[in-house]
């Protein structure tokens, strides 16, 4: 009996060893972005992220802030002890140290064995600066003029309208890029020209920060439930780069890129998606991917009939319940590097401007970016693919896959009597014009931009379309201010039309 109570309490012994937690102790020095203004210990909040969170016990990897750091002797030296357990011995993890809740540090993942009894490691800049630079702030004065007056009186109510409708300025002191925002960010309309709205904005360059470095805004509408997109602008975000302290800065008159909503469709209308694939690239890493490696190809936009973005990982997760919980829409390989999916917009959903981009999953795609959003990797934050919903017929959408120049759509597949190429609308614009024409017979089809000089800036489309009406957006954001011919060959038919673009 004695000998058996040993063996037990041995047993016991040993399953309370193995179940033991291993301690890791994390230390970060904030002193320097503490000094240059980009920390603020009574504020801010410093949190762990990496591949150990699901193994220390939380519920995702690479988010969240479980795992909170602390300074309580106040030397700006930030530390946390983590308990992973045993079973996790020998295993490396990565991590990073983030400013909460966006404030990553730009330097790669770093990383840990772990190994018993302990692990401590040791004492690491934030971002490995280690440098103390005391900048000397500027503050510039920004007069900003925006031109709407090609959406007066269109739309849902009649939007944009100004008795009813306001035109804003936001951003400047976003994620500490600006600060101490000065000024009226509602615009008030030129009295002698409808459309054209002005106001006057002040901004001190954010902590660290002086001339020649950057902040960034948007326009927006409001209210936000008579606007595409809540009102906010679509694409990238708009920059200012700092110049020397009092400087007053008089903005080009810039046309917002913001849309009204359109009445609500009437009857469902099928939106088909074809991407093509032959030659994608991870915007993360620059890495050109293999086609034949590709698992699957996933869409996300701005409403739950594109797999909606506002909720969701962007990890293959997405995908999980298909149509009933899935916010990631998967499209099917059609062969030829092409990969399609077509989407039924049910009746009653409102139109209007809608934007979406695809993911590309493939071995190893889930961990680029450290795992963090790994599947957003077609283009960064604002960069997407835009398309109008209206009612009437099937509406195709023919795209490259991280080509956001132009968007081809074939809006009618009635055979039209003869070619057409209309004149761009608007035009004048900036930065990006929609193209309409029509093609008669199948066969090979080019629309070419070309500039003063005759020389070819950009290809819009170049490919075998069968009869009917096109449209095709041309982003020019990267082109300087001037006139552009564009032309049209298909067969035995050329058409040219002049656009001017003005930034």
């Amino acid at each position: 009996m004695k000998k058996l109570l040993l063996m037990s309490l041995a047993l016991s012994l040993s399953t309370f060893v193995l179940a033991q937690d291993i301690p890791v102790t994390f230390q970060c020095d904030m002193g320097v972005q503490v000094a240059e203004g980009g920390f603020d210990p009574a504020t801010d909040i410093l949190v762990i992220r990496g591949s150990f969170q699901v193994a220390a016990g939380d519920t995702a990897d690479w988010q969240g802030d479980m795992f909170q750091m602390d300074d309580a002797d106040g030397d700006t030296i930030y530390t946390l002890t983590v308990p992973i357990p045993q079973s996790f011995e020998g295993t490396t993890f990565e991590f990073k140290y983030v400013i909460s809740p966006d404030g990553w540090e730009g330097v790669p993942n770093r990383s840990f064995t772990l190994q018993s009894p302990e692990v401590i490691l040791p004492v690491v800049w934030f971002n490995d600066d280690s440098i103390y630079n005391i900048v000397q702030l500027v503050t510039n004065t920004l007069n900003f003029t925006a031109d709407i007056s090609g959406i007066l009186g269109i739309g849902m109510g009649g939007a944009f309208d100004p008795d009813q409708d306001s035109l804003l300025v936001m951003g400047l002191d976003w994620d500490q890029l600006g600060q101490d925002v000065q000024g009226d960010r509602k615009m008030v309309q030129d009295p002698f020209n409808a459309g054209i709205f002005t106001t006057t904005l002040t901004v001190t360059s954010g902590p660290g920060l002086t001339e020649g470095d950057s902040t960034k805004w948007k326009f927006k509408a409001f209210p936000d439930s008579r606007f595409s997109n809540g009102g906010w602008e679509t694409g990238e975000d708009r920059w200012h780069i700092y110049q020397p302290d009092g400087s007053v800065i008089d903005l080009p008159t810039i046309v917002p890129r913001i849309f009204p909503l359109f009445d609500a469709i009437q009857n469902p209308v099928d939106v088909t998606f074809n991407v093509d694939m032959s030659d994608p690239v991870n915007r993360y890493n620059g890495e050109h991917i293999d086609p034949a490696m590709l698992e699957f190809v996933g869409m996300r936009g701005g409403a739950d009939w594109l797999g909606n973005w506002s909720t969701g990982c962007w990890c293959p997760d997405d995908t999980v319940g298909g149509e009933a919980t899935g916010v990631m829409k998967v499209l099917t390989d059609m062969g030829n590097n092409i990969w399609s999916r077509t989407v039924t917009v049910p009746a009653g959903e409102p139109g209007g401007v809608f934007e979406y981009k695809y993911a590309m999953m493939y071995p190893g795609a889930d961990t680029v970016n450290g795992g963090s959003s790994p599947l957003d990797n077609e283009g960064g934050f604002g960069i997407n693919h835009m398309m109008i919903l209206v009612d009437g017929p099937a509406i195709v959408l023919n795209d490259v896959f991280g080509d956001f120049t132009t968007d081809v759509r074939q809006i009618d597949n009635a055979i039209p009597d003869q070619y057409e190429l209309d004149q761009n609308y608007p035009n004048p614009f900036n930065p990006s014009t929609t193209i309409r024409y029509k093609v008669a017979k199948e066969g090979l089809v080019t629309l070419k931009v070309y500039n003063l000089l005759g020389q070819e800036v950009a290809t819009l489309v170049n490919e075998l379309q069968v009869s009917g009406s096109y449209e095709v957006t041309f982003d020019a954001r990267s082109l300087s201010s001037g006139i552009y011919f564009y032309t049209l060959t298909s067969g035995n038919f050329v058409s040219t039309k002049k656009m001017i673009l003005m930034k």
